[in-house]
């Protein structure tokens, strides 16, 4: 999921214009995925539950239209960092809507969690500023809910399907939601550009589906073995692998993604990074 987050950025950076338009044709491309396991595993209908998977698809294209928004007006390793304080809201929902009973300890890593996210966002105000803190902290609000949401429908449904299942509707379902928009000519055209025109975008943007894919199938075949808010704490690992590419192509191919490379930026963000996994060891 790391190697995504970079090819977002790098793309969105050179080629895409609309962010959502560029969500649309990824949403498309990913149902290249869908054709081989409706042949290796069939429809697997359940009603209503793969009407419920369909919606969780729904709620998937929001996440995502949410994160490329953020990540459209700030720098990758901030993102990918500020992703992880989303098992906070899959504690509160597991309470909420399992039952299951939070201790001192959840409630710790939880506020370790939060803090991640507004000290990575926060930026030292220069002269005669204020103090601020990244526009993308509203965007990730969004994403946070509904990834949480995601989460939680997933480990229920998956008492009724079996993982590749709910691979297929939930991929189905973000299809049915972006097929309307695709009415429309400017968006079409936009799309049809990615998919089309370039060879290189499209083997760019296949390639990023790809690793999609494989993470978001990774993410329910663990949900499946195991608790919901374990598996997700564990992944919040992530940021420092995106940190560590972030830093390698700033070394290597300078100014092909735009990040402070500052001392005290990166000691700001690796801070940040080592709360996310203090609050992911307290929560799990």
């Amino acid at each position: 999921m790391a190697v995504t987050g970079v090819i977002d950025k790098f793309v969105m950076g050179k080629y895409v214009r609309n962010p959502l338009v560029y969500l649309i044709a990824l949403v498309v491309l990913q149902q290249v995925f869908v054709v081989p396991i409706l042949v290796y595993a069939g429809w697997g209908f359940v009603y209503p539950q793969s009407i419920y998977a369909m919606v969780a698809g729904f709620a998937q294209v929001i996440l995502w239209a949410a994160y490329l928004r953020a990540l459209q007006i700030e720098e990758t390793s901030r993102v990918a960092a500020l992703v992880y304080v989303f098992p906070v809201f899959v504690f509160l929902g597991a309470f909420v809507f399992l039952g299951e009973t939070l201790t001192a300890k959840d409630y710790a890593g939880g506020v370790l969690l939060v803090s991640s996210a507004f000290l990575v966002s926060y930026r030292p105000a220069k002269k005669g500023e204020n103090v601020v803190f990244s526009p993308a902290l509203k965007y990730m609000a969004v994403f946070w809910v509904f990834t949480a949401a995601f989460a939680l429908a997933a480990k229920y449904l998956l008492a009724f399907m079996n993982e590749w299942h709910l691979i297929l509707w939930t991929s189905l379902g973000g299809f049915m939601m972006v097929l309307p928009l695709l009415g429309k000519f400017e968006i079409r055209k936009e799309v049809s550009e990615y998919l089309r025109i370039s060879p290189y975008i499209f083997s760019v943007l296949l390639a990023d589906e790809l690793f999609d894919f494989l993470g978001r199938s990774a993410f329910i075949f663990a949900y499946s073995l195991g608790s919901v808010a374990l598996v997700s704490s564990v992944s919040a690992l992530q940021p420092f692998i995106t940190l560590f590419y972030v830093v390698l192509l700033g070394l290597f191919v300078p100014g092909i993604m735009p990040e402070e490379m500052g001392r005290k930026t990166i000691a700001l963000k690796i801070a940040a990074i080592l709360l996310i996994v203090a609050g992911v060891y307290l929560v799990s």
